[in-house]
């Protein structure tokens, strides 16, 4: 399988994308390049590096789909799942775009780049758990935070319009006493609503293999910033393409969209004590559909036979995670605070006697 590594023009090192600057640059020796420079160097090194590797040897499954790659800088053949589209080589650890499974409708229209950083995003892990009691030290050690991982998910993207007619009659009760006497007017009021809702963006994973709602709790993304996808935002990231297709997904969407057309025609009728509806025609129409890769932290930890998944947002840094609970040190606590209330009572008894 044809695949691409981005290297610095000026030493041969590989480059990865830097967060928040909207460049690449060499760790060796400190160059740095936009992404329009990148793209001009990757096109002539993509060329030369299947054309030196037309003939390699590729695994492949049963249904004949490509299973592997050979790194582009040390020549190993290295064997990945069959959604990854961009990982690091097992062997020299340089930054791999396989850039067979980013064409045709695996090509993502969109993309969030990072804006957090590792550092920042170890920083933000560090202050969470560390801010909890009873966590187990190993959660947040150094060899934990190796384990944080920064990759690209995959998401559908669904413009939708809502056409909306709606008839009804609000009623507005007001009571008040005079007196001895209660009073209670009523009055009624023709509601009608007719015109077109539309709402761009509405986005849905298209991953089954991360747990869906962990990373639900760090949206939403700020799909106003997203841009035009270039395979130079993956390099130094693992990315993942689609593996639930349009259809899959499209009833959440309108299910969605219903929620939010309905909460924008009630905003509009909630002056009244009550509303009746005799007309509620709302109909539908998908205008279009994108495809998108967004930005998430994501960590790992197996703590007493049970995994613990913790995610923070690349684009935001929300953060979202279940922490472990280190029973020894609970356990420890309860007798310190057992013994403590213990000696109270003693001291307070021979003060009574």
């Amino acid at each position: 399988m044809a695949s691409l590594t981005y290297k610095c023009p000026n030493c041969g090192a590989p480059l990865t994308y830097q967060p928040g600057k909207d460049k690449s640059a060499c760790d060796y020796c400190n160059s740095a390049f936009t992404l329009e420079e990148l793209e001009a160097f990757a096109a002539n090194q993509q060329t030369k590096e299947e054309e030196e590797h037309s003939h390699d040897h590729v695994d492949e499954k049963e249904d004949g789909s490509v299973m592997g790659y050979t790194c582009g800088s040390c020549g190993a053949e290295v064997v990945t799942d069959e959604t990854t589209t961009a990982t690091f080589c097992y062997y020299c650890h340089n930054p791999v775009i396989l850039t067979e499974r980013l064409k045709g409708d695996f090509k993502p229209d969109k993309i969030i780049p990072f804006a957090i950083d590792r550092k920042k995003a170890e920083a933000i892990f560090l202050t969470w758990a560390k801010s909890k009691r009873y966590v187990p030290k190993s959660f947040y050690s150094d060899s934990q935070l190796e384990k944080i991982t920064g990759m690209y998910l995959p998401y559908w993207m669904a413009d939708i319009k809502a056409d909306v007619d709606i008839e009804g009659v609000g009623q507005e009760v007001n009571t008040w006493t005079s007196g001895d006497t209660e009073y209670t007017e009523t009055k009624e009021y023709r509601i009608e609503r007719k015109g077109d809702i539309e709402i761009d963006n509405i986005g849905e994973l298209a991953f089954t293999k991360i747990d869906k709602p962990m990373i639900d709790s760090i949206t939403p993304f700020r799909e106003e910033n997203a841009k035009a996808f270039s395979m130079a935002y993956l390099s130094g990231f693992f990315a993942e393409a689609y593996d639930k297709k349009r259809d899959d997904v499209q009833g959440e969407i309108q299910r969605r969209m219903e929620r939010y057309t309905k909460s924008l025609i009630d905003e509009t009728t909630n002056q009244y004590t009550s509303v009746d509806l005799n007309k509620e025609d709302v109909n539908y129409e998908i205008l279009g559909w994108h495809y998108a890769l967004f930005p998430a932290w994501v960590m790992t930890y197996k703590y007493l036979g049970k995994i613990y998944i913790y995610a923070i947002n690349g684009q935001t840094g929300r953060a979202y995670g279940e922490l472990p609970l280190d029973k020894k040190k609970l356990s420890l606590t309860s007798v310190v605070i057992g013994l403590v209330i213990l000696v109270a009572l003693i001291l307070g008894g021979r003060f009574i006697w």
